[in-house]
């Protein structure tokens, strides 16, 4: 049902936009002003018999002197429709909406009281019901001049036309189609965004819908709709200020929306100091509201808005990078292109919008307008992009879920896989314990020496193969428990070279201290220490002595601990490769006719990382040498 709504939406949207085009194309009234001039008056106090001696500026279609709070006093040459008569009038209709004061000084008008529309004013007390000002003014018989005295809080971008009756009407009809199908698109693009918060629930959808609500308000406001609806239960007093905090809202709100969307990227903290900058920025505008200052707060609030998306599109093309790893967190996000394309088209929007708001280059009816569009372009883009990003998770989605059951299967024939070798594992230990138990009770007793050293070698060979077998599937399976005690390392070392002692090699110990103690796992060093000294006795020159050297030493971080190295002249085995000695299985090309597991350095290293310490090859000349580190 929700994927048949969408489809719906989709549909209307276009129908909206290609309905909303057929309007905008309607043909203009025609406009009986041919001169428009102003006059800024910085004191506000000048009288209209003051402000006639002053020279007036000429000027084109709308004006624009930015946020001031001059008076700007406008001059308008009135020429009647052809074959006028005495009783004719005209509309003269002023937008925007957010205009605060607009007097009206007209030779025709000889009632002597002040006539005066704005949105200080209440909708019910204007002359002419329409969403704009309005004055009704006579046609007259002959050209004329009138003037007009703008006092506004907000920006005094005004555009005056005077109009017969009949054209009036017919361009409120227009005007009253574009307004419909514009609060249709932004309408739409809620729907959308609805449907995608109630399919995903995503915090970022939840905010895309505030956002397109806001939108919706603020258009609907702009069009003047609220003084028509909130007439009769607020004071226009009250419905100027409800509209200022919109205006401050608005911006605060989409930039938060903008801010978060993009943050999406994961910016570095320069870019979010920058942020957090433009939020701040939006908190003072609106502490300035609070405290009464309308009039900075709604320039600043304009600055902002223009400011804000040129950041965003700059900083957009410098930090959003398309060469990144598709994770589930990253997988809802869109190319650079797509974002860069999205800001350059809003900022190109804003700036030929926000300049004539500010007062920087001449004011025309579309930059009047202007934030409508952009609202409008910026919800038509933003949806796209959010139906984009929705399509390209799902995809993404899709193929993480194929790649994770694949991924799920070849955990579980890994884990039977091992599950059969810890099995067969198992059983050779249990099988061969008691043929074992039987040849070493048998080298005991054997009266032949050459036979029973023969025997008694082999069984070690055998138990040493069982044994690192049996150590590499519990540090494979993570069954290794590490159980801390004094352990004093000389009296292991010398137990275990005792064992190995024989006439074929010869140990040098050299001890820098004696006793030496640590508080690590006893098994666990047995483990290293006795495969380091097997692996010099297996690999190593048997005419040579090992070499066993014990010291206290501090690591390359200062922290106390016990090193200990044993070293042996390279036997048939030659030189071991450095970059693979340590790799489980690895056995150099000389050691191939000497039995052994490739297991035993593997589980040195592995072993001294699980005791947080650490394992080097470090060979000079004459010696391989293989050193170890513990923590005391």
């Amino acid at each position: 049902m929700l994927v048949l709504i969408r489809h719906f939406s989709r549909f209307l949207l276009i129908v909206c936009v290609l309905l909303g085009t057929s309007a905008s194309a309607l043909a203009a009234a025609h406009d009986h002003i041919t001169q428009r001039a102003y006059w800024e008056d910085a004191s506000g106090q000048a009288t209209f018999e003051q402000a006639q001696q002053q020279t007036f500026t000429p000027y084109e279609g709308v004006l624009g002197r930015g946020y001031t709070q001059s008076a700007i006093w406008t001059k308008f040459e009135i020429v009647p429709p052809t074959n006028a008569k005495p009783d004719d009038q005209l509309i003269l209709r002023i937008r925007p909406i957010y205009l605060d004061q607009i007097r009206l000084y007209d030779p025709l008008d000889l009632s002597g009281q002040p006539r005066i529309v704005g949105d200080q004013t209440s909708y019910k007390d204007e002359e002419y019901k329409s969403l704009a000002h309005a004055f009704v003014i006579p046609a007259g018989q002959a050209p004329r001049f009138i003037w007009l005295r703008l006092q506004a809080t907000s920006t005094t971008l005004m555009h005056v036309e005077a109009l017969a009756f009949d054209d009036m009407q017919r361009d409120e009809h227009r005007l009253m189609l574009n307004n419909f199908f514009t609060l249709s698109l932004i309408t739409v693009c809620l729907l959308i965004a609805i449907i995608n918060w109630f399919n995903y629930k995503e915090f970022l959808y939840a905010a895309f819908v505030i956002r397109n609500f806001i939108y919706l308000i603020y258009t609907a406001a702009f069009f003047g709709l609220h003084r028509y609806l909130l007439d009769d239960s607020v004071s226009a007093h009250h419905i100027d200020l409800a509209y200022n905090w919109l205006i401050v809202g608005t911006t605060a709100f989409s930039f938060w929306f903008e801010i978060h969307f993009i943050s999406e990227y994961e910016p570095p903290p320069w870019v979010q100091y920058i942020f957090r900058g433009m939020l701040l920025w939006s908190a003072v505008n609106i502490t300035l509201l609070c405290l009464g200052y309308t009039h900075l707060s709604l320039k600043l609030n304009m600055t902002l808005t223009g400011t804000g998306v040129v950041l965003m599109l700059v900083l957009s093309a410098i930090f959003i990078d398309d060469n990144r790893t598709i994770t589930p967190k990253t997988a809802s996000l869109l190319k650079k292109k797509f974002m860069v394309g999205y800001y350059a088209i809003i900022a190109a929007l804003l700036m030929v919008t926000v300049l004539p708001y500010l007062g920087a280059i001449a004011g025309s009816e579309f930059s009047a307008n202007g934030l409508v569009y952009y609202s409008i372009v910026s919800g038509i883009e933003m949806t796209i992009l959010m139906e984009l990003r929705t399509r390209q998770m799902r995809k993404v989605n899709i193929q993480m879920s194929q790649d994770l059951n694949q991924t799920a299967q070849q955990v579980l024939i890994e884990k039977n896989r091992r599950e059969e070798s810890t099995q067969l594992l198992t059983m050779l230990m249990h099988e061969l314990k008691n043929p074992l138990a039987v040849i070493d009770l048998a080298q005991q007793t054997s009266e032949g020496s050459d036979a029973k050293d023969y025997v008694s070698r082999n069984v070690s060979i055998i138990r040493n193969v069982l044994d690192q077998c049996l150590s590499a599937d519990r540090l494979s399976d993570g069954k290794i428990n590490i159980e801390k005690q004094n352990v004093d390392v000389i009296e292991i070392i010398d137990d275990i070279t005792d064992e190995k002692q024989s006439d074929d090699n010869t140990f040098q110990l050299h001890y820098a201290v004696s006793p030496i103690t640590l508080r690590t796992d006893y098994q666990c060093l047995r483990i290293v220490l006795s495969n380091l000294i097997d692996n010099a006795l297996r690999y190593g020159d048997t005419s040579q002595a090992i070499g066993i050297d014990v010291r206290a030493q501090n690591n390359a971080q200062g922290q106390p601990g016990i090193a200990i190295c044993v070293a042996n002249k390279p036997g048939m085995a030659s030189w071991p490769e450095a970059d693979k000695v340590f790799h489980k299985y690895y056995r150099s090309t000389g050691a191939k006719t000497i039995s052994g597991t490739g297991l035993g350095l593997f589980l040195v290293r592995s072993i001294c990382t699980l005791l947080d310490g650490t394992c080097t090859y470090e060979p000079d000349d004459t010696h391989v040498r293989f050193s170890i580190w513990l923590p005391n």
